[in-house]
């Protein structure tokens, strides 16, 4: 009975020290987060730009998306019915004639959002370590670098978000007031043809 149960004791202690020997060789193969050892001498490596976070996407991606394709779409009609306008007086010029612009165009352009031109200055790209080497060989991830890694998947969601809003909405809003725009015109135009010469 006592070889038995040496031989179950010797049995469970090499099993034990098989897993714990494969598990040691599974973490060794991967870098760490921590440092164990104080006493080596460690430095970053591989450095990596950091991504610009828009703020206003961070905090609300459908509010920003909304307001941001209200503005494009305002911007886009404006440059349309500038162009009419410019196009228009040219004709109008060439044929010696008064035909200007439909009131009800230049009364809308009034209401449509002007374009901002920014002009900013270049920056350095921020970067950031990936990656902390050490004297004895050992690799380990920055617990700094895993937190960016989730705020960069974070905000990629929530861009994904602002951009699907922001598409819809544009379209949407783009095609209202072009619809105006366009019965503008055509008032006009039906207006000038009753007009008798």
């Amino acid at each position: 009975m006592n070889i038995r149960k040496h031989l179950k004791r010797i049995l469970l202690a090499s099993t034990a020290i098989f897993w714990v020997s494969c598990n040691d060789d599974a973490q060794s193969s991967r870098p760490q987060t921590e440092i164990p050892n104080e006493l080596s001498q460690c430095y970053e490596t591989e450095k990596v730009a950091k991504q610009k976070f828009n703020t206003d996407i961070m905090n609300d991606p459908v509010a920003y998306a909304k307001e941001s394709a209200e503005k494009s779409a305002q911007i886009a009609i404006r440059d349309s019915i500038e162009q009419y306008v410019a196009v228009n007086a040219l004709r109008s010029e060439s044929e010696k004639n008064a035909d200007s612009a439909p009131e009800c165009l230049l009364r809308m352009i009034d209401t449509l959002e002007v374009p901002v031109f920014l002009y900013g200055v270049l920056y350095d790209q921020d970067s950031i370590a990936t990656k902390r080497e050490c004297d004895d060989g050992t690799t380990y991830i920055r617990d700094e670098y895993l937190r960016y890694e989730d705020d960069v998947k974070a905000y990629n969601k929530k861009y994904e978000t602002y951009t699907e809003t922001y598409n819809k909405i544009k379209e949407k809003r783009e095609a209202e007031l072009r619809s105006q725009m366009d019965s503008c015109i055509n008032q006009q135009e039906i207006k000038n043809d009753s007009t008798p010469d």
